[in-house]
């Protein structure tokens, strides 16, 4: 299922009230302690497209409010990623591509390795994420019987690591109308 959705580790009171002075609805799920999700209404397209910045502009205004960081999840069945907005601006994007398969070579996969490595905890610090080994073990290398990790498990454990809750996972307002599941509660767009 494709995912297009936002979640953070900040409580659900504080994400409703930041959420007040959204510029898109959208739908919010309050069921989960010690964090939330929230799908938003997809913006208008301007010109024929939604630029990349229009996407992430609404988890931007959420970062801001909540001063924490707000994770977008997306998987399109080819790619899944996750991009980190933070409070004070500035972004990090992790994707892991289905087809991915790691070098052969000793040196290629222990140099990939740590550069992965590197990249998760300059991440996970800029996240305030207690563990940086958590983030980088968020993985889709294929198994020895060649079996691999879907996208949507491979979102479903960064929730996990990000202390947010990964019901949104499979969840996209662009492929849908509304949320599955009843624990999703609307929230409108502020007046402008």
């Amino acid at each position: 299922m494709p995912t297009f959705a936002a979640v953070t580790a900040a409580d659900t009171d504080r994400v409703r009230a930041a959420l007040g002075r959204s510029r898109l609805g959208g739908y919010l799920y309050p069921g989960a302690p010690g964090g939330t999700a929230v799908l938003f209404d997809p913006p208008k397209p301007r010109f024929g497209r939604i630029s990349r910045s229009r996407l992430l502009d609404p988890a931007f205004d959420l970062a801001f409010e909540l001063k924490a960081p707000v994770w977008v999840l997306e998987d399109d069945g080819r790619c899944a990623g996750a991009t980190a907005c933070f409070a004070g601006g500035g972004f990090r994007e992790l994707s892991w591509a289905a087809d991915w398969t790691p070098p052969t070579d000793t040196a290629a996969l222990a140099a990939h390795r740590a550069e992965w490595d590197a990249y998760c905890a300059r991440t996970a610090e800029k996240a305030g994420l207690p563990d940086p080994a958590a983030l980088a073990a968020v993985r889709n290398d294929p198994a020895p019987d060649g079996s691999r990790p879907s996208g949507e498990e491979v979102l479903r454990r960064l929730c996990e690591v990000v202390g947010a809750p990964d019901t949104a996972v499979g969840q996209s307002l662009f492929h849908r109308a509304g949320p599955r599941g009843r624990d999703f509660v609307r929230f409108e767009a502020r007046r402008r």
